[in-house]
């Protein structure tokens, strides 16, 4: 080994031997930093040991594993993850350089606010990979990693950001790869049992929550070895509210004004949206070390289960029909600016009553308020990954040591959602002057200036409100993979290559995603003629209904409703109880407020379900896949005059084999009577429709080489820079592999000829002019990238560093949306199918540059001396990097995926990224106040209400928390989230050119925690 790389093993390993007891008890206890000198002596020599715990150990130890890492990587150790208010993995990974999180359920849901985030970006890019000690790991949906939020950082002890590649690495991290390790006996080698319980007061929704966690974990010396048991449990709720006020597309009007073309957004929006999130985590591990210390075995269980449900209650626009008709409410104006776009005014409509004439007094003509929905809205998701691995490490001597893994993960996750909606007519005030929140007003829908009413019951009164519509989605998915994995290491005594692994590793995983529609339809909506069902209609008595208050609505000032701040809704009950809804002998039974056939059914009723079940074959998506792969790496190190350097290089045999399950459907031309067209098409046409379901299983590899070179140059004891340069790669989401093609023909052309009797002209041929179809992609190939980072990376101090990282990626075969045509041969019949759905094209670049410092001040002056600093940054730019335009839950949508406007930016990245935290740990106190930044981002393409692009405002969350050792084994704390009540503000995309306006301001809760973590 080189000098300086000796000196530098020599201070960590001989002088200084960290205590990993901080990361057997993340998120469970932590302690401030002491250290504490004792000799221990064996047959060999004497080890002075400091035991460094708290922030500062943790910092320590995050920092030698970036700095010992065999390419680049940043880490979160022990209680980095604890000590701030972060209630799941993903908002603690977020404050890495390079990672961010969005603030919203879903990336492509920008209606509503996510209390813990969702949807992890690493260095601009989606494609991150995640595992669990190494070993591959998922959420059982339409994608292929884990769920991040689901995880409950009190089993982890810590976490590797990995952002470049080795050979030994599993495939599949483009982006990056996140590993969750999790505690083991062994870290800590003595006995451990410990506590943390806190109480979380969030502000908005005014609820209190519990969080509980325990772990035993010790190791016992006998003859044969030692054995280590460590048992990990934990227990979590956290109630939370968001409020959203929106403002609908602006829609261009009939009337000009002022000769002047004018737009005026379809409403306003608002809604009250309430979480309830449960995540319990269970982990169990055994190891055995034999007197040698030549055999290492672990079998580990992990178990991760989290339900969210929400609610919500929302007043939305709702009548698409008469959107060039919005005119201000009789003896008012609009104001507009100078482009045209509405400012400020009370919208009404002139669409006029469209109903039955008997209710034309609940709803006259003339000019009068908007129809509008009162939406009661419940989801719950329920998600479970379980993870059994065994793992055998043998090291025969100095020269040989061998691996040997197996894994097998079992995921499922279900989800049911369904809304409910009344309806009634609402004249609108909306102000979009007042800043960045709109200002919404609720008024009866006969508002003039004269007359403003008020009609002080007519959101709370049951002979104004119709039930009008539902809508149900089910989800119910399930995945299983079973891993092996066998690796050798060959320790070479001298010369310039140091060690050589090799290793393989073979995968099967089988799963299966039923994702249904949003299966929307009407009630007794005006416009769909026959009767309406008003809520005091005598037959849906039984049904519930809620009177709900908006009272302190966005935190005050937002909102003003006549009559009072409550608005009558169907029941939330309703909306829990799907099943019941759905069932006749019920008296939640909704149909009963169905006032003309063909309306909304529930899923399992469609004419084209499974028996028995919620979907249809087309949402049914059952996939194999097999990896199989060989790798080959050689670690070396040498002398560059006095400077030393290490690294590896490698190449990574991958092939996958994948089997996708569904079926064609193609067109239904039989003939249904003697007028029938079909009657006339050509002999092949005909043959081709002949309305079957022919099962299908598409069986598609992929294979590639990809190499690997890592390289770091040690300038001195403290200071080295670093170069890094990989082939990778990144699988499509398993969704938009989904094998089911619904072919359709489209574009038909008739001829005809004269009637002799001098009637209807006589049709004597009729042909389709081109079929057409939606579908995933079986065949759909990997990402592939060539990742470069160069750094430089200067160790000043045991907690202290400045580093830099320049990043590359020249990345190619994008996931697009795109139509190509295909031949499908049917009943001796081939045709050409144009198929928009999921395909591989064009080429792109990301690029951009990380700094990092982190430092305690130690030469400050007694009292002061306990400061300390961490600050990240990050830039992130690409070049021609196509948006995918694509939903893995309904990958052939067409129409969905289709983007209003074209150079639109990268979905998820933000150019700029920053983290900034202030450190105090002295004596009995620890202590932290952190500033989490990004700028703004497009949220999604095409959001499914307004079809626009919608961007995401720079925002950042200041959070704090302070500790004290009460005693020895004792310690009490406080921690504070979202501190400055931030804003999360969405806009919309109206204009080719760029313009933007206000989509969406979304407020959520402070949150507060008390806590105690016991250690013993």
């Amino acid at each position: 080994m080189s000098k300086s790389n000796k000196k530098h093993n020599k201070g960590l390993n001989t002088l200084f031997k960290y205590s990993l007891l901080a990361s057997a008890v993340i998120g469970v206890t932590s302690a401030p930093v002491y250290a504490q000198e004792k000799a221990t002596e064996d047959e060999d020599d004497v080890v002075e040991v400091i035991d460094v715990r708290g922030v500062r150990g943790n910092l320590i130890k995050a920092q030698d594993m970036r700095r010992e890492g065999e390419t680049l990587l940043d880490a979160l150790s022990a209680s980095d993850i604890g000590v701030l208010p972060d209630r799941s993995v993903l908002e603690a990974i977020s404050r890495v350089p390079g990672v961010s999180i969005g603030r919203f359920a879903a990336p492509n849901d920008p209606d509503h606010f996510g209390t813990e985030g969702s949807g992890l970006v690493v260095r601009g890019l989606t494609q991150v990979r995640s595992e669990f000690n190494g070993r591959d790991t998922f959420t059982a949906n339409s994608g292929r990693s884990l769920s991040f939020e689901d995880v409950p950082p009190e089993l982890i002890g810590s976490v590797e950001v990995f952002k470049n590649q080795t050979a030994d690495m599993v495939e599949g991290g483009i982006a990056g790869t996140v590993n969750l390790n999790t505690k083991k006996p062994f870290d800590s080698g003595e006995r451990i049992i410990a506590f943390s319980a806190d109480a979380t007061y969030a502000d908005f929704i005014e609820e209190t929550t519990p969080s509980f966690s325990f772990l035993y974990s010790d190791v016992f010396e006998s003859d044969a070895g030692r054995f280590g048991l460590l048992l990990n449990a934990s227990t979590s709720e956290l109630k939370a509210q968001s409020d959203a006020t929106q403002v609908g597309q602006f829609t261009e009007q009939n009337a000009q004004v002022d000769g002047q073309t004018v737009f005026v957004p379809r409403s306003g929006r608002f809604a009250r949206k309430q979480d309830d999130r449960e995540r319990q985590g269970f982990a169990a591990v055994l190891q055995y070390e034999n007197t040698e210390r030549t055999l290492e075995v672990t079998a580990e269980f992990i178990r991760s289960d989290a339900n969210l449900a929400w609610t919500e209650n929302a007043v939305e626009f709702g009548d698409d029909d008469r959107i060039g008709d919005l005119v201000p409410a009789e003896g008012t104006q609009y104001e507009f600016d100078d482009q045209g776009y509405f400012q400020n005014g009370v919208i009404s409509s002139t669409a006029g009553w469209r109903g039955p004439d008997e209710y034309a007094d609940r709803a006259p003509g003339g000019v009068f308020g908007n129809l509008h929905s009162m939406v009661s809205r419940a989801r719950e998701d329920d998600s479970s990954v379980q993870d059994i691995s065994f793992n055998v490490k043998y090291t025969p001597n100095d020269t040989w040591a061998f691996n040997f893994d197996v894994q097998r993960v079992d995921a499922d996750t279900q989800i049911q959602d369904f809304q409910v909606q009344g309806g009634t007519r609402a004249a609108v005030s909306l102000d979009l002057t007042q800043g960045s929140t709109p200002r919404i007003g609720l008024f009866n829908p006969a508002y003039t200036a004269d007359n403003p009413g008020p009609d002080g019951d007519h959101f709370t009164n049951p002979n104004r409100t119709f039930w009008r519509s539902a809508m149900d989605h089910v989800s119910d998915n399930e995945g299983q993979s079973t891993a092996y994995r066998f690796d050798a290491k060959y320790t070479l005594d001298s010369g310039f290559i140091t060690a050589i692994t090799t290793g393989v590793r073979y995968s099967d995983r089988d799963q299966t995603t039923r994702e249904s529609t949003y299966n929307w339809g009407n009630l007794s909506t005006p416009w769909a003629g026959g009767g309406i069902t008003w809520f005091d209609d005598p037959a849906t008595q039984s049904l519930p209904t809620d009177l709900v208050s908006f009272d302190n609505f966005g935190k005050g000032g937002v909102l003003d409703i006549e009559g009072g701040n409550t608005i009558l809704f169907p029941g939330i009950e309703l909306a829990k109880n799907y099943r019941d809804a759905v069932n006749p002998d019920s008296p939640f039974n909704i149909l009963a407020a169905q006032a003309l056939p063909g309306g909304w059914a529930p899923l399992s009723a469609r004419g084209n379900v499974i028996p028995g079940t919620d979907f249809t074959p087309g949402e049914i998506n059952e996939t194999s896949e097999t990896s199989t792969a060989l790798y080959a790496k050689a670690n070396f190190d040498g002398e560059l005059g006095d400077m030393d350097y290490q690294g590896n290089f490698g190449l990574r045999y991958v092939k996958l084999e994948n089997d996708t399950f569904g079926s064609v459907i193609y067109p239904d031309n039989l003939i249904d009577g003697p007028e029938d067209l079909d009657n006339f098409l050509p002999a092949d046409q005909a043959a081709f429709g002949n309305d079957t379901s022919v099962p299908s299983t598409v069986s598609d590899d992929y294979t590639n080489v990809l190499p690997s070179f890592n390289i770091k140059l040690n300038l001195n004891e403290d200071m080295l820079m670093r170069v890094g340069i990989s082939e990778a790669i990144a699988l499509p989401q398993l969704g938009l592999l989904r094998n089911y093609v619904n072919i359709q023909g489209v574009d038909r052309t008739t001829v005809t000829e004269p009637d002799p009797n001098g009637g209807e002209p006589i049709p004597v041929l009729s042909t389709i002019g081109r079929y057409i179809a939606n579908s995933g992609n079986p065949n759909l190939k990997p990402m592939e990238s060539y990742n470069f980072d160069v750094t430089f990376e200067w160790y000043f101090a045991e907690a202290g560093s400045l580093t830099t990282s320049l990043f590359y990626k020249d990345l190619k075969n994008y996931f697009i949306n795109d139509a190509r045509p295909r031949e499908f041969t049917n009943n001796g019949s081939t045709q050409t199918v144009l198929v928009s759905g999921a395909y591989n094209g064009d080429e792109g670049k990301i690029q951009g540059f990380e700094v990092a410092y982190q430092q305690f001040f130690d030469f400050l002056p007694e009292g002061f001396d306990g400061l300390g600093a961490q600050f990240n940054y990050t830039y992130v730019d690409e070049e021609g990097s196509p948006n995918a335009n694509l939903s893995p839950d309904a990958p052939g949508d067409a129409a969905q995926n289709v983007q209003a406007f074209e150079n639109l930016p990268l979905e998820g990245l933000s150019k700029h990224t920053m983290n900034i935290t202030a450190l105090y740990e002295k004596d009995k106190i620890n202590a932290r106040l952190a500033y989490n930044w990004r700028s703004e981002y497009l949220l999604t393409t095409r959001d499914v209400i307004t079809a626009l692009p919608i961007f995401s405002e720079g925002a950042g969350y200041l959070d704090a928390s302070i500790f004290y050792q009460a005693t020895d084994n004792i310690q009490v704390g406080f921690q504070a989230t979202n501190i400055t009540d931030t804003e999360s503000v969405t806009q919309m995309q109206v204009t080719p050119e760029g313009d933007r306006r206000t989509r969406g301001v979304f407020v959520n809760d402070s949150r507060y925690s008390f806590i105690v973590r016991g250690n013993f």
